[in-house]
């Protein structure tokens, strides 16, 4: 009889790219100019986003004047930047990489698949390669993909996994033309303005690239516990409804809705599944305070301090620090957000961290990682 074993996935390698274009929060408030009304721009500051990247060239024309989007760099070569970059600092040969996952929110085109641009644009990569598509996970794909690579390598022993996130979403922000007020400011049934204008100043592009291990020297993930749709109407929280098979004919800009409840449901969603990672031995700790750090995905300052005050831990504690810095400096990436706390070149202490990722979907997914004796530095 053949006994089966589970490994917990080693990250081998991280490496993060990033459009060159970016605009700060008062680069964005002026091309705004009077669009937008005081109360609505105090709520833009309290987001918590500094800085966010752009796969266009010209975003805040594209947001502010109607101008036609001037793609700077492509959502897939984003991708392959990050991907080659976690390569080399790898040191493995490309014909030991077994699998190819591609996790998109908003890929550059419907079909190929991001998994696919991947594969074509990397020729060093073995064409008989196993690829996978994890699409529209929103942000709680980091989970998905981590147990993916566990099973994977769980039953391909000696091969490597190479996991590509890409975020481009402000290419999808719609044009703010008119008038916008705040949340607290509009009439019944006009919420959705502030939505639109809210979209064009919390997101960000970015790509970040991964090499998972059977063993190795870098940090473990144990298993993750995931909740999708506590409740049957969650998913109907955040929506892209264009597009679809359901919705063939698009006109102008997509939409993306934005229920009130979100924050309140996102705080949810994360320390539920935190604590069921603890109550399930999923993890050593005793509760998340304890933790090395909170690596958590950055929905808006507004959710973080909500998950800070629900795990006992302040705001200012260098637990936190990655996760509120990489909404500052790169705003709400989508799936990229946790990975790019991870590809932080800061040295990491030995212990235990958790992660959690929760978004649209509406799912999550929280996993412990454990910073082997000596610390760990990406």
């Amino acid at each position: 009889m053949t006994q089966s074993f589970v490994v917990d996935p080693h990250l081998r390698a991280i490496a993060s790219a990033l459009p060159g274009f970016h605009w700060s929060t008062e680069e964005l408030l002026a091309h705004a100019g009077d669009r937008l009304s005081p109360k609505l721009v105090g709520m833009m500051h309290k987001l918590g986003v500094d800085k966010r990247h752009s796969t266009l060239a010209n975003y805040p024309d594209v947001l502010f004047t109607g101008a036609e989007p001037e793609v700077g760099v492509s959502a897939s070569r984003l991708a392959v930047r990050s991907a080659h970059r976690c390569l080399a600092k790898a040191d493995v040969p490309p014909d030991a990489i077994g699998l190819v996952i591609g996790a998109t929110s908003s890929p550059g085109r419907l079909l190929p698949s991001l998994v696919c641009d991947i594969v074509a644009q990397m020729p060093e990569i073995p064409r008989s390669v196993d690829t996978l598509s994890v699409g529209y996970m929103g942000c709680s794909v980091i989970a998905k993909v981590v147990e993916t690579a566990r099973w994977y390598l769980s039953c391909n022993p000696g091969k490597f996994v190479l996991a590509c996130f890409m975020d481009a979403i402000t290419s999808l922000s719609p044009p703010l033309p008119g008038r916008y007020v705040h949340f607290s400011e509009v009439e019944d049934g006009a919420r959705q303005s502030t939505v639109d204008a809210m979209h064009g100043f919390l997101f960000g592009d970015a790509a970040v690239a991964m090499l998972f291990e059977a063993e190795g020297e870098g940090p473990s993930f144990g298993p993750s516990v995931s909740l999708t749709n506590d409740q049957p109407e969650d998913t109907e929280l955040g929506t892209v409804p264009d597009g679809g098979s359901d919705h063939p004919v698009v006109f102008g800009r997509r939409l993306y809705t934005l229920s009130p409840q979100v924050s309140e449901r996102g705080v949810y969603y994360a320390s539920r599944t935190v604590k069921e990672v603890i109550a399930n031995g999923k993890s050593s700790l005793a509760a998340p305070v304890d933790a090395s750090a909170l690596l958590m995905h950055t929905g808006s300052k507004h959710i973080l301090d909500g998950l800070c005050d629900e795990f006992d831990v302040p705001t200012d504690s260098a637990k936190v620090s990655s996760s509120y810095r990489v909404l500052r400096e790169y705003g709400n990436t989508i799936g990229c957000s946790v990975p790019l706390m991870l590809a932080e070149p800061a040295h990491r202490p030995e212990g235990e961290a958790l992660l959690m990722a929760f978004g649209l979907s509406f799912s999550a997914g929280a996993l412990s990682m454990r910073i082997p004796a000596g610390g760990w530095t990406p």
